[in-house]
């Protein structure tokens, strides 16, 4: 079932004591402002709601998050027929705004810088008890400070499964969010943010925006000629049709995004062995023990 297009409150300048500055975006059932509280002139950003349950979701999810990554909650109450949730104000432009500046793909190291600090945030949110997942990872939804790192705000989508169990409706954006997002009855999983990280740093990489056509990313980076092995390696994992095949949860991504940043490649682990006066190499793949347990 469709929800109604989203009703704006009355034409006033404050909300739950908060004054309006500015819109800051609009949502299919939200619109978030640029606020100011009247008492100290502080300055915050707050998402208006008439879908109250969608505000406490997000709310309960936020207060329980204490990491560099995403927003600090501040408030939250009832206005008239909605809700609305208070959280810090950050400054900067989206990530989908700085790729205009960068058509043809960013530098490999500037994207994984960008994605090292996506993906700790992501670590962070899958490894808290019980583990969350964000489920709409895209451009739009990242936020580049003055400083040069990268934010992720909007936990509208966030779920965590072990508590909700399958009481909640699908979300995610079409080109960006993982095929199980949008099946009935799917599991949803941390690898489903896997799949996002690899929608948005192939984003990154080559300038083609995965919500928009074509939609095969996979393909068309396999066609970017401008594409390293270490990223392609990289992007191909992420970016697997079954889940169960991408890495298990966010903090898989960190060695690999940390040495694609400083400029470097993971040594393979090679055995090697004399043939005459020629040496040659037999490389073994390395499995995160981890993952071989869950695997095996």
């Amino acid at each position: 079932m469709e929800r109604e297009e989203f009703a704006d409150p009355d034409r006033e300048n404050e909300i739950g004591g908060y004054q309006l500055r500015g819109l800051l975006g609009i949502g299919a059932t939200a619109r978030v402002y640029r606020v100011q509280r009247a008492w100290d002139s502080e300055v915050f950003a707050l998402k208006y709601s008439v879908y109250s349950e969608l505000i406490d979701q997000e709310t309960k999810i936020l207060r329980r998050l204490n990491h560099p990554c995403f927003p600090r909650w501040i408030d939250m109450g009832r206005e008239r027929q909605g809700a609305f949730l208070v959280m810090e104000y950050i400054p900067g432009m989206s990530l989908q705004q700085l790729m205009e500046q960068y058509p043809a793909g960013m530098p490999e190291q500037m994207a994984a810088g960008i994605g090292l600090d996506v993906a700790e945030g992501l670590a962070y949110l899958h490894g808290c008890e019980p583990a969350c997942v964000y489920r709409d990872l895209k451009a739009s939804n990242v936020i580049i400070t003055p400083q040069g790192r990268a934010r992720l705000v909007d936990l509208g989508a966030a779920v965590c499964p072990q508590e909700a169990g399958e009481d909640f409706a699908a979300a995610g954006t079409y080109g960006y969010g993982a095929p199980e997002q949008f099946w009935n009855g799917a599991r949803i999983t941390p690898a489903c943010d896997i799949y996002g990280m690899g929608k948005l740093l192939s984003f990154l990489l080559t300038g083609q925006d995965p919500g928009k056509p074509p939609y095969d990313t996979a393909e068309y980076c396999r066609r970017h000629a401008g594409l390293g092995g270490g990223f392609m390696q990289l992007l191909n994992r992420c970016l697997q049709q079954d889940p169960q095949l991408r890495y298990p949860e966010g903090s898989f991504l960190l060695p690999e995004l940390s040495e694609l940043k400083n400029g470097k490649r993971r040594p393979r682990a090679k055995i090697r062995r004399r043939t005459r006066r020629k040496r040659t190499y037999r490389y073994i793949k390395c499995i995160w023990r981890s993952e071989y347990k869950r695997l095996f």
